[in-house]
């Protein structure tokens, strides 16, 4: 069994508000996520920030659990209640993600998690006090993106073990790598861009023009 967990419960502090409530094409940005995925999955859990658990009409199949403090605190909930073999955790702020991704980035194989990711095109630059240090190797970067799937008994592991530590990790994966688990990577595109500022809403509406959602 697979549990699908959709992260749609952040504060938005750089966006300026809660950008998973921002209308993208007509509806909430976390709509564009949830929508791709309804009857997909054996189980999908939304979650919200606690005053708005109650705020959107949902289909019945959609089990909402109550967001944390931090990403991390949000996924540990919804850990508690998934009750798949497998998980897959997905950040609403990416309306873009395929629904072939989402199958793909289930199929572990040998792996304890996979995620979805794109090579890095760009010269990457270490710097320090407005001076270039060095310019890095960029053959083996990638920049990790959502969904990304584990094994829910091991991520459930990794997440008690950081909160012991006072860990806080920026993914899940990041997780898993801390405590010696093998992770894979799943090619991603560039077009499943992540909402962080409110001009990336100009970039979403182009990318969804390009790919049908407009129609």
């Amino acid at each position: 069994m697979i549990s699908l967990i959709l992260l749609s419960a952040g504060e938005g502090r750089r966006f300026g508000k809660r950008k998973q409530f921002e209308r993208l094409f007509g509806k909430p940005l976390f709509m564009h996520s949830l929508e791709k995925v309804l009857g997909k999955f054996e189980e999908i859990i939304l979650v919200l920030p606690p005053e708005d658990l109650d705020s959107f009409k949902l289909p019945q199949e959609v089990k909402r659990v109550q967001g944390g403090k931090e990403r991390q605190d949000s996924v540990f909930n919804a850990l508690l209640e998934a009750k798949g073999d497998i998980v897959i955790i997905h950040d609403c702020a990416r309306p873009f993600a395929s629904l072939g991704l989402f199958q793909k980035v289930s199929q572990l194989g040998e792996y304890h998690g996979k995620i979805t990711a794109i090579p890095v095109r760009d010269t990457v630059k270490r710097v320090f006090q407005g001076m270039i240090i060095e310019t890095v190797d960029r053959s083996n970067l990638w920049l990790a993106q959502t969904p990304q799937a584990f094994k829910r008994n091991i991520l459930l592991e990794c997440h008690f073990r950081g909160r012991d530590e006072g860990f806080f990790a920026t993914d899940d994966a990041s997780l898993l790598e801390r405590y010696g688990y093998k992770v894979g990577i799943v090619e991603s595109s560039p077009l499943n861009i992540k909402i962080t500022y409110p001009e990336d809403m100009l970039l979403a509406e182009a990318i969804g023009r390009v790919l049908g959602y407009g129609a």
